[in-house]
C-alpha cells in the first residue's frame, strides 16, 4: 500500500483508469491522494505575443477554472471526497510539471494514464507517460483502458 499517490488528471479515460488503479493502491486509512490537472496556458492574442509564446493576460484564471471543471468531474465520477483527494491545477508542460509535483509533493507513486491517437497506440506509450516514467523520482505505474 502506498501512503501518497499523484494521479495526474486530464479527464480522458485512460487519466480516469488511472485514478480508480490508484484508489486501490493507496493506504485506506492513511493515504492521501493528489489529482494533478496540468494546463498549458493560452496564449497571448496579439501577433506578437503569440510568436514569443507569452501566456495570454488572464491565463492564471483561465488555467484555474478550466483545470479544477476537470478535477471535480471526475472526482465526483469516482465518488471520491475532498478529504481523500487533494485537488492541484497548475500550468505548464506536463511531463516537467508531473515530475516536478512529485518531487515538491515527496508522493511514493505517480499512477498515470497511458495515452495512444493513432492505430498503432496501444503499441506505444504516450510522450507525456514515457517522459515521467523515465524521469521520475518516485515509483511510476502506467494504466491504459482497454475498453472498447
Amino acid at each position: 500500500m502506498y501512503h501518497s499517490i499523484l494521479v495526474p488528471i486530464d479527464g480522458s479515460a485512460q487519466s480516469r483508469k488511472a485514478l480508480e488503479v490508484a484508489v486501490d493502491l493507496i493506504d485506506s486509512d492513511r493515504g492521501l491522494l493528489y489529482a494533478l490537472n496540468v494546463q498549458e496556458p493560452p496564449l497571448a492574442e496579439d501577433t506578437l505575443g503569440r510568436a514569443t509564446g507569452a501566456p495570454a493576460r488572464n491565463a492564471d484564471r483561465v488555467v484555474q477554472s478550466s483545470g479544477q471543471v476537470v478535477l471535480d468531474s471526475v472526482r465526483a465520477e469516482a465518488g471520491l471526497d475532498a478529504e481523500r483527494v487533494q485537488t492541484l491545477v497548475r500550468a505548464g508542460r506536463p511531463a516537467s510539471v508531473i515530475v516536478s509535483e512529485a518531487e515538491r509533493l515527496g508522493v511514493d507513486a505517480i499512477v498515470i494514464g497511458s495515452r495512444g491517437t493513432s492505430d498503432i497506440g496501444s503499441l506505444i506509450m504516450g510522450s507525456v507517460s514515457h517522459r515521467v516514467l523515465h524521469s521520475a523520482p518516485c515509483s511510476v505505474i502506467v494504466v491504459a483502458d482497454r475498453t472498447p
